[in-house]
């Protein structure tokens, strides 16, 4: 092999290129491997999926750019069947039959804090691109996550209900999940002070759309004039869907999690109205970081990439970048990961900070047509609308 490359064009010099070429006759070095452990059935299906055509996404761009220092990235898939047991267990898989010294996931704030206790433990890093719960800042020095943390939202949404709304009474309805309670919680936190005051009705998912609890929830919205529901978008819908067919006029702030893709297209017109906050993410970019990942993605699935698959996707990358610059172990990717400043993603400027959070900001949208808007393209229709809804119901108007 070596008496081939004098004779090669100079990119095959190169250690990529040299890895390209072994690994075209067979005895290529040995790929680099990483886990990924994501909710690919159940209940959970729809953010797992679109994760894990984030992930391929970029496994398959790295191949074709070379790989690690001429190695082929290997991502090992598995599926936690929205369980976080089943997650845990496809963790400890991972990292001691496989030996794989990172993991993509979970896909769920709950599947994310089931697998940190062994990220710890074993050392081993664990990488989430989607869960968001605050607890999760607190969850061991393995433990890293480029969504931010429902502390930031839930605090976003309450200064929204608060000071662009001018709500002093909210009621809140909420899963019985990690993801929901940290996201609740922190509302909670940010909106009761200066008089203000949040009424709070938990449920468990398959719940939200029976009636006795649209009855309790029917109920308790007189005394509100904001609702805000928080939890996954298929458990939301329902709630939705029965509130609306009750005739409920209360202006609706939600979370984030109603921003896949798919799932808006499926819900349409249920949605319309609803505001809520998520990471900034917008696939028309002029940004060269989403241009490349969103033709990369069109071309390998005819489908226009959603924030998941976004967040996703840039989780591989700048788990590639750091293991490039700084080593393939897990004590490398660690430091290097704390060590990054201003990474360019699809889904933004990535940086994090001494928990392993990502610094991020967050933009106002709201469900329109089946699909997410920029609530400051669409402000004059929607705002002023909610603002007189709200002040009706307040002072009596």
């Amino acid at each position: 092999m070596r008496n081939l490359i004098p004779l090669l064009p100079g990119g095959w010099r190169t250690l990529s290129g040299l890895g390209a070429l072994l690994l075209l006759f067979g005895c290529g070095p040995r790929p680099v491997r990483i886990g990924a452990v994501l909710p690919l059935t159940g209940g959970l299906a729809a953010y797992g999926q679109s994760l894990e055509r984030g992930v391929l996404t970029a496994t398959h761009q790295v191949n074709r750019e070379g790989g690690i220092e001429g190695r082929r990235l290997e991502v090992l898939v598995r599926d936690s069947a929205s369980d976080p047991r089943q997650a845990v267990e496809a963790f400890r898989s991972l990292i001691l039959d496989e030996k794989v010294a990172v993991v993509v996931g979970g896909g769920s704030s709950d599947e994310a804090l089931a697998m940190a206790p062994l990220a710890d433990q074993y050392q081993r890093v664990l990488f989430s691109p989607s869960a968001s719960s605050p607890k999760l800042s607190q969850a061991g020095d393995f433990v890293f996550r480029n969504w931010p943390s429902d502390a930031l939202e839930g605090s976003a949404t309450a200064d929204l209900a608060a000071y662009t709304l001018h709500a002093n009474r909210v009621l809140l309805l909420a899963e019985r999940n990690a993801y929901a309670d940290g996201l609740a919680s922190a509302f909670e936190k940010r909106f009761s002070t200066e008089g203000r005051g949040v009424d709070r009705l938990d449920f468990n998912a398959g719940e939200a759309g029976s009636e006795p609890f649209l009855k309790s929830a029917l109920e308790r919205s007189r005394g509100a004039q904001l609702l805000y529901l928080v939890g996954y978008g298929p458990d939301l819908l329902p709630l939705i869907a029965g509130l609306k067919k009750e005739g409920v006029d209360r202006p609706m702030l939600s979370v984030s999690a109603l921003a896949e893709r798919h799932f808006m297209a499926k819900a349409g017109r249920l949605l319309d109205g609803v505001v809520f906050l998520g990471p900034t993410y917008d696939p028309d970019s002029s940004s060269p970081a989403v241009q490349v990942f969103a033709s990369s993605y069109e071309r390998r699935y005819d489908d226009v990439p959603d924030i998941y698959a976004a967040h996703a996707y840039d989780a591989v990358m700048v788990l590639v970048s750091v293991m490039a610059r700084d080593g393939l172990s897990a004590q490398d990717v660690r430091k290097g990961l704390l060590s990054v400043k201003d990474f360019q993603g699809a889904s933004g400027s990535m940086s994090f900070d001494a928990r392993g959070d990502v610094i991020q900001t967050y933009e106002a949208c709201v469900a329109e047509g089946g699909r997410a808007v920029p609530l400051k393209s669409v402000l004059d229709q929607v705002l002023p609308p909610m603002q007189r809804r709200v002040d009706e119901l307040r002072f009596g108007r």
